[in-house]
C-alpha cells in the first residue's frame, strides 16, 4: 500500500456523516428554528422545549455549529442564496451584492443550491447560522425556506424575479415588458416567423417574457410563431434547442431566447451545426445583456436588465426590513430597455 493510500485511509476528514439540525428537528418533533434556539443560550424559549430537543440531539449525537454561532455574534450576517453559478449573469450580480454588505459593516453567507444540496439543507444553513436577512436570487422560488424564514422572522427579499409570495419583498425588471420589446425588435427589422426559446418550466421569468412576446406579436399581427422548451438557463439548452426546433416542418427567420446565455448557445448552434447566416437568415435576441453578449463573438441584440438599480433596490429593502420587521412587503419593478446589435438586421428584411 502507498503512503498516499495509507495517509487516505486513516485521515479524520472520514468520519460519520453529521447529524444535520434538520434531523434533531424530526426526532423532536419541533421546528427547526426551536432547535436553533434551543442551542442559543440567549434565544427565548421554554425549559421543557429546551430539555426535549437537547435529549433528542444527546440520542443522535448532534454537535451544534460553533463557528456559526462564533461568526454571527461578531457582526451582522447576511445570507445571499444562488442555484445557478454555470449562468455568467449572476457572477458580477454575486459580486456586487457581497460589495455592498461589506460596505454595510456585515458579512456574507453564500448558501449555493445545486443537484447535490437538497432545499432542506439550504433551509437547515440559513437557520443554524441565523442570519439577520437573506437575498434569494432562484429561478424556483423554494417555499420551504420562505417559510422557514418567516417562522423565524428574519427578512427575506427576491432578486430578479417575481412572485405570488405576498410575504417576501420582490424586486425585478419587467419581464412582461422585455417580452415586448424584443417582438418589436424582430418585427422591426422584418422578420416574420419568430420562435420563443424557454427557460426552466414554471418559473416568473420564463412565463412573463413569453407572455410579453407572444401578446405583442398578435397585437401587430404576426400569427406565425412558435415556443421550444429549452429547460434551463444554460449555453447547452440554448444549442440542443436550436437543433430541435429547425427539424420541424416550419422553420423560424428569428429567435428570441429566455436569456443570453441561451441566445449564445442558439447562436453557435445556427451557424457551426446548422450552417445559418445570423442575422441575414435569421435574427437573435435574448435578455439580460451579460458581458459575453457583447463580444465580438456574438454581438447580441438583448434586452438590458436594471442590474445597478435592481442589486441596490435589493439591498435597500432588505436593510430596511431588518431595522424595522413590520415593514410590509412590496414588489418593486424597473423598466428594461432594448439594445440593438449585429445578430438582428438593422433594417426590414427584403422579401
Amino acid at each position: 500500500m502507498s503512503k498516499e493510500a495509507q495517509v487516505t485511509e486513516t485521515s479524520p476528514i472520514q468520519k460519520k456523516r453529521k447529524v444535520t439540525v434538520v434531523e434533531v428537528a424530526e426526532a423532536a418533533g419541533v421546528s427547526i428554528s426551536a432547535v436553533s434556539r434551543a442551542f442559543n443560550p440567549e434565544a427565548s424559549i421554554s425549559r421543557p422545549l429546551r430539555e426535549k430537543v437537547f435529549k433528542a440531539a444527546a440520542s443522535l449525537n448532534y454537535k451544534p455549529n460553533r463557528l456559526a454561532r462564533g461568526i454571527k455574534s461578531r457582526s451582522s450576517l447576511v445570507g445571499i442564496l444562488m442555484t445557478d453559478f454555470n449562468n455568467p449573469f449572476y457572477l458580477p450580480v454575486l459580486s456586487r451584492f457581497t460589495t455592498e454588505i461589506q460596505r454595510r459593516n456585515c458579512h456574507s453567507l453564500l448558501i449555493h443550491v445545486d443537484g447535490d444540496m437538497d432545499i432542506q439543507e439550504a433551509v437547515e444553513l440559513v437557520m443554524e447560522y441565523n442570519v439577520d436577512g437573506l437575498i434569494i436570487t432562484s429561478a424556483s422560488l423554494p417555499l420551504k425556506l420562505v417559510e422557514a424564514c418567516r417562522s423565524q422572522n428574519t427578512p427575506a427579499v427576491i432578486f430578479g424575479r417575481d412572485s405570488t409570495e405576498n410575504s417576501v419583498t420582490v424586486v425585478s425588471c419587467d419581464n412582461v415588458l422585455a417580452g415586448n420589446m424584443a417582438a418589436d425588435m424582430l418585427l422591426d427589422a422584418g422578420y416574420k416567423k419568430p420562435a420563443f426559446v424557454a427557460g426552466p418550466i414554471g418559473t416568473s421569468a420564463t412565463i412573463d417574457r413569453q407572455r410579453g412576446f407572444i401578446a405583442r406579436l398578435m397585437e401587430r399581427g404576426c400569427h406565425e410563431w412558435q415556443v421550444v422548451e429549452g429547460g434551463e438557463f444554460s449555453y447547452d439548452a440554448g444549442y440542443d434547442a436550436t437543433l430541435r426546433i429547425f427539424q420541424h416542418t416550419e422553420k423560424p427567420d428569428a429567435l428570441f431566447y429566455a436569456d443570453d446565455i441561451m441566445a449564445c448557445g442558439g447562436m453557435d448552434a445556427l451557424r457551426y451545426e446548422l450552417g445559418c447566416r445570423v442575422p441575414e437568415e435569421i435574427g437573435v435576441v435574448g435578455v439580460d445583456d451579460i458581458r459575453l453578449a457583447n463580444s465580438r463573438s456574438y454581438n447580441l441584440s438583448t434586452i438590458r436588465q436594471p442590474n445597478e438599480e435592481m442589486i441596490q433596490c435589493t439591498i435597500d429593502a432588505l436593510f430596511e426590513h431588518i431595522a424595522d420587521s413590520d415593514l410590509p412587503a412590496r414588489s418593486i419593478t424597473l423598466p428594461c430597455e432594448p439594445v440593438v446589435r449585429g445578430s438582428t438586421q438593422k433594417y426590414p428584411k427584403t422579401q
